[in-house]
């Protein structure tokens, strides 16, 4: 009975590992055939926020990708930092003197108390966004030419609330870059986009999105959302509660270079705490879908079924091909540490789901949280000593 069971869980999983490698392939197909934008698009203006802290590896190059665009309509770029030493401001700055015929300007606030620090530039920016419609893109990621096409014809439909993007992680020969951006791909890519483009409610990613501006105010404006680090995930499940409709715009690609383990650990519970803000329904599921193999093989060993055994072992087998695949669709070179790499993840997203709620400190992007059921923040510390003097500066 336990082979039989294994066997149609077996059966079961591997065809949804099937159908996620079909369903990116057919997305990301689609993200590559470039649309003209043409007289439907020219009355129809677009504000694009920029949050930015820090300088992103090849940062010029994402941000050209934002001034490559064949959009007929007007646009507008408000690049919105934190601190006027920001590294990248200089780069943000030569970058829009080579464009002097594309209207931009860039603002600096402090964080505001009780926000995340790049919802904080998102709530700023929407002070100074002047069209109706308003794409938001994070400085890291790299855009087609028809990206703001894409991503704002579907608003035009009344009951449509967000498009969103799943955001593809390219680079890295270190193991533990190359972990994150395995990490990152499986989640947001292969799992999180491809419920999304069923229709079920796994909240939005923040990468890259657009709204409507009434849309924005009938939540309640992104300060509602602001007081969590998983912003976008609490932003699409109160507009799936609301009867829109999210649609998933195109992949947008992340170049890295090297990341520290911390950051891949420090992702791994931000992923967790949002699953976990979904907390008696989803989890279990979620377990499911990165452990089930696992299960069976423990299964296995406990009621002595060498059959059982075996059968995990080419279930393990088959998800490593199915991590390697994941790579050659993403981009990504194939290295002799992506073999172990799709078992390690599974046993490291089933441990952070479980219990890195244990861990409520979270750090990202230079600032330290600590957070509390839902990623909502308790507590910030920022990491440079001289920010409270340049808050009084700049509130001066």
């Amino acid at each position: 009975m336990l082979l039989y069971i294994a066997l149609a869980v077996g059966a079961l999983f591997v065809l949804f590992w099937c159908a996620q490698l079909i369903f990116f392939r057919l997305h990301m197909n689609w993200t590559n055939l470039i649309i003209p934008s043409d007289e439907e698009d020219e009355s129809v203006g677009v504000s694009i926020i920029h949050p930015i802290k820090d300088l992103d590896f090849e940062l010029e190059k994402n941000l050209e990708s934002w001034f490559r665009q064949n959009y007929t309509g007007p646009v507008q770029h408000i690049f919105s930092f934190q601190t006027p030493d920001d590294p990248a401001l200089p780069i943000v700055q030569s970058i829009i003197d080579e464009h002097p015929d594309v209207d931009c300007q860039v603002i600096i606030n402090p964080v505001i108390e009780g926000l995340n620090g790049k919802s904080s530039n998102m709530v700023y920016g929407m002070k100074r966004a002047v069209y109706d419609i308003v794409l938001f893109g994070d400085s890291d990621i790299r855009v087609k030419q028809d990206f703001i096409s894409k991503m704002v014809r579907p608003l035009k439909e009344e009951k449509v609330g967000m498009t969103t993007c799943g955001q593809v992680n390219i680079g890295g020969r270190d193991f533990w870059t190359r972990f994150f951006t395995f990490t990152q791909n499986t989640e947001t890519d292969f799992i999180w986009a491809f419920l999304t483009k069923l229709g079920i409610d796994v909240g939005a990613t923040g990468a890259a999105f657009a709204m409507k501006k009434k849309v924005i105010e009938e939540v309640g404006g992104l300060e509602a959302f602001g007081g969590s680090l998983l912003e976008d995930l609490h932003l699409g499940n109160t507009l799936y509660k609301m009867g829109y409709k999210l649609i998933l715009g195109p992949f947008i690609e992340c170049h890295v270079q090297k990341l520290e383990r911390e950051k891949s650990f420090n992702y791994a519970r931000r992923i967790a705490v949002g699953i976990k803000a979904h907390i008696a329904v989803e989890l279990p599921a979620f377990v499911l879908m990165m452990f089930w193999y696992w299960i069976i093989f423990f299964l296995g060993i406990i009621f002595v079924n060498p059959y059982v055994i075996y059968l995990s072992f080419i279930y393990m087998s088959l998800r490593i091909i199915h991590g390697l695949m994941m790579r050659v669709l993403t981009k990504n070179s194939i290295m002799l540490t992506d073999v172990i790499t799709p078992l390690f993840f599974d046993l490291f997203a089933t441990f952070y789901l479980l219990f890195s709620i244990r861990n409520k400190s979270i750090s990202w992007r230079g600032i330290e949280y600590s957070v509390k059921k839902g990623g909502y923040i308790e507590n910030i510390v920022y990491d440079s000593e001289d920010y409270d003097e340049l808050e009084k500066q700049l509130k001066a």
